[in-house]
């Protein structure tokens, strides 16, 4: 694909203000009105601010003079199939006499960033990201307001372009209103369903109209588009494991940090929905038998490493299970994901029916992206029990309640 980006940022001089004011005093001055994002520009504002938010810079508000002098920038440029690296449009105007055609305060620091070639709101940012001059545009402090537009030209060269202007000054800015929001997708841990999940852990999202089919991704390395879809955390691009009009899942990414994080889903181009989600340390959960994060856990037990019996039957209910002899211990193997990254194996804790279990192992299961294994000596003593519960505690966190059952 074929991209393009071109940046500006400039705190005019006093001098260059007043010549440049003169050029857009006899310029087709733009009547206001009041324009609306579309769902990318509406993510790329959620993504720019959270990027901000990291590198310590201020959120940006979407003015409606900078608004209509990006969205009119980006149909110019698609209309008439040009890109100019200098910023002068069609009409012969830079920047700045543009931007103070459409009512933005001429006595201002401002700064432009222009691209082509990519339809998305995570591939602009990236574009933007990776260019010293575009980036220092995004993050400089000074800026509190932003404009951003992007079009379509069917026959240009690059087919898609954006616009972001900048600026220190507040004027007018976007009401809520005025924003076209994606539908809204929920992000949850794929094995527990809780809120948290966690880097390098599988995640699931679900909404609606999420993707055009249902898609299994076919082997490793995962891919990123899967059935023309893509799921980005903070601008990153996951590794999906399934697609579906209702729900996706996904790796998460193991560069995420802690804290929220802004989910979008793209379907061909398109934001199909986005939403947030809570990324902590560890997120431990155990994928279960009926898939509801409830009832028996997902596993075998082995006496030798070389037979595994099943820990469930084919409903879903509990396989009694032998906890062996002191001389001959038989070893439960657990599957579930978000606790590969725990601090150290002591603050691994399992109780089953209240009695503590050694762990010997919990980490990536080799096999398989985002799995992680669980690896539990079962005591001798809770021989005979029963239905049990069995709980996992790492570095605080506690899994999904779960259940077993400890036979004779």
């Amino acid at each position: 694909m074929r991209q393009r980006l071109a940046s500006l940022m400039i705190n005019t001089s006093l001098s260059i203000l007043i010549s440049l004011f003169l050029l857009s005093a006899v310029s087709l001055r733009t009547a206001a009105q009041t324009p609306q994002l579309d769902a990318e520009e509406q993510a790329f504002l959620t993504l720019i601010n959270n990027y901000r938010a990291q590198n310590g810079a201020g959120p940006l508000k979407a003015s409606i003079a900078l608004t209509n002098a990006s969205k009119w920038m980006s149909a110019d440029m698609a209309a008439k199939n040009y890109f100019p690296p200098n910023h002068v449009d069609s009409l012969g105007r830079s920047a700045f006499a543009r931007i103070t055609s459409f009512g933005y305060p001429p006595n201002s620091l401002w700064g432009e960033n222009i691209a082509a070639g990519n339809n998305t709101a995570a591939g602009t940012l990236n574009q933007w990201k990776n260019s010293p001059a575009h980036n220092q545009n995004m993050l400089n402090p000074s800026h509190k307001v932003i404009g951003i537009g992007r079009a379509f030209g069917s026959s240009s060269n690059f087919r898609w372009y954006w616009t972001t202007d900048f600026g220190n000054i507040v004027d007018a800015t976007l009401d809520t209103s005025s924003v076209v929001p994606p539908p809204t997708a929920t992000t949850v841990n794929a094995a527990s369903f809780l809120s948290r999940i966690a880097p390098d852990a599988i995640a699931a999202t679900f909404g609606s109209n999420l993707a055009a089919g249902s898609y299994v991704a076919p082997a490793l390395p995962l891919p990123t588009i899967l059935g023309g879809v893509t799921v980005t955390l903070n601008g990153v691009a996951t590794q999906l494991l399934y697609v579906s009009p209702t729900q996706i899942n996904f790796v998460v990414p193991a560069s995420i940090s802690a804290g929220a994080a802004t989910v979008t889903v793209t379907s061909n181009g398109t934001i199909t929905a986005a939403g947030t989600a809570t990324i902590a340390a560890v997120s431990p959960s155990f994928f279960t038998a009926t898939a509801n994060g409830q009832g028996v856990p997902v596993g075998f037990t082995t006496f030798d490493g070389v037979f595994y019996s099943p820990i469930f039957n084919a409903n879903g209910s509990a396989q009694p299970l032998s906890v062996g002899t002191d001389a001959n211990p038989n070893y439960l193997i657990l599957f579930g994901t978000g606790f590969r990254l725990r601090s150290s194996l002591s603050n691994v804790q399992v109780l089953i029916g209240g009695v503590a279990a050694g762990v010997q192992y919990a980490g990536p299961q080799s096999n398989f992206a985002g799995l992680d294994q669980l690896n539990v000596k079962l005591p001798v003593s809770l021989r005979g029990r029963g239905d049990v519960p069995l709980v996992l505690i790492i570095d605080g966190q506690v899994a999904n309640s779960v259940r077993i059952n400890i036979g004779n």
